[in-house]
């Protein structure tokens, strides 16, 4: 099977594509190359250094003729920049339309898009979770906003051009070893504890999201390419199933690396979080899928990732953070 990734040099792009590589699929990768590395694209893939906004991409998807297109790209952006909101809508919206435009001009079959998960829900009760894909949508970020009128982008050139889809609304993934460009919250707790800092969490730290190892999505994605008509159409959940809250992953983190050093909490700038747990039920029923990666494993393989870079680029260390937690670097002083 032909398979086209847009954003396939970022974190999930990169190992899907070399998971699908190793699968046997023939691969190529578009992207670029704004926040994703070349480095990270496997050699074995055809790249293409093209924005998914250009009216090349068309062409491009013509020649190629790619059975499906999973469609990854995103647009990272440092908080509180004044021009985020526009950039992130002209790639996020503008951009995925040239992308649908492309399949249904080359006749593309199916078109996987990735969205998002534990930010796109408003506050229910805890009795309510884990909660499903009917619940009630409530983006709290521009880059929601974004995946939602995606969602609906997507559905509509289903129901107007018979582009067949699916749709992955993935809980927040960790396992990430690129710290330059890392936004999961773990990632940030390891970087610093490993650089001998201490970490800022804002607020109290105790809601609790849903977070899920890398390997646990890829998994779900080639389970998908061998169940493609039980997942035609369709809007999943791919998340642990379970809520987790920064606290937790700060002292697991802390554990693995046997640190003592504690964050520091201040008060909340932002608007409270609701804690969210996704159920996953529907994707265990469509793909036969199921998260195999618990978070004591994974948090132990996330530092592992990380390792490599502690004495290569400790000084280029920054992370792109969440509302609920911001980068903020404290060097920790021993008497």
């Amino acid at each position: 099977m032909k398979i086209a990734i847009t954003g396939g040099a970022g974190f999930v792009g990169s190992h899907l594509a070399k998971a699908y590589l190793d699968a046997g699929h023939d691969v190529f990768v578009i992207d670029s190359l704004a926040t994703g590395s070349r480095h990270a694209i496997d050699p074995r893939a055809r790249f293409y250094q093209e924005d998914v906004r250009d009216r090349k991409l068309q062409h491009l998807l013509q020649c190629e003729r790619p059975d499906i297109v999973s469609h990854h790209a995103t647009q990272q952006h440092e908080p509180g920049t004044a021009d985020h909101t526009l950039t992130d809508a002209d790639v996020h919206v503008r951009g995925l339309i040239n992308v649908l435009d492309s399949c249904v001009s080359a006749s593309v079959k199916r078109i996987v898009f990735a969205s998002g998960g534990n930010s796109m829900y408003g506050p229910v009760d805890a009795s309510q979770l884990p909660i499903n894909e009917e619940s009630a949508l409530y983006p709290r970020s521009v880059q929601d906003i974004s995946k939602v009128a995606g969602e609906w982008y997507v559905r509509y050139y289903t129901q107007q051009y018979g582009l067949t889809h699916t749709i992955f609304r993935y809980a927040d993934i960790y396992g990430e070893s690129d710290s330059i460009y890392a936004h999961h919250p773990l990632s940030y707790f390891i970087r610093m504890l490993m650089e001998q800092k201490r970490a800022i969490i804002y607020g109290t730290g105790n809601e609790l999201q849903d977070h899920i190892f890398i390997d646990d999505i890829i998994q779900a994605n080639l389970l998908m390419l061998k169940n493609p008509m039980r997942a035609e159409n369709t809007t999943m959940h791919i998340s642990s199933g379970h809520g987790y809250s920064l606290n937790q992953l700060y002292h697991m983190a802390a554990m693995v690396e046997e640190s003592d050093i504690e964050p520091i909490y201040l008060g909340s700038p932002y608007l409270k979080s609701p804690s969210i747990i996704l159920d996953n039920t529907r994707a265990r029923h469509i793909l036969g899928w199921q998260p195999h990666t618990s978070l004591s494993e994974g948090v132990r393989l996330a530092v592992a990732h990380m390792l490599p870079q502690k004495e290569v680029q400790p000084q280029l260390a920054r992370v792109h953070t969440s509302p609920i937690m911001l980068a903020a670097e404290v060097t920790l002083t021993r008497a």
